[in-house]
């Protein structure tokens, strides 16, 4: 029995950290009235869900408040949506 739990570890250990692997926080860089960057927030995306933010874009519903700012809701290109890095 102990033979069997030690050698399901290392696979368990394997399957959590490819599931995690795939998941990224994303935001909206959203310029302001004066010309400032201001970084929104929108989640944490994984695998196609991911892709799909980065090649088409994300559709925020609500505005969202950033500190004194707004970044009003609407669609944002794929340029304007940024997430960690992530070989693709």
């Amino acid at each position: 029995m102990k033979k069997t739990i030690y050698l399901l570890i290392p696979v368990l250990f394997f399957l959590m950290s490819c599931s995690t692997e795939d998941c990224h926080e994303c935001h909206i860089a959203f310029m302001n009235a004066s010309g400032i960057e201001v970084e929104g927030e929108i989640g944490e995306f994984c695998g196609e869900n991911l892709e799909d933010v980065e090649n088409e874009g994300y559709h925020l519903d609500n505005d969202l408040v950033v500190g004194n700012d707004i970044i009003p809701a609407g669609h944002y290109d794929a340029s304007e949506i940024h997430c960690e890095e992530h070989a693709h």
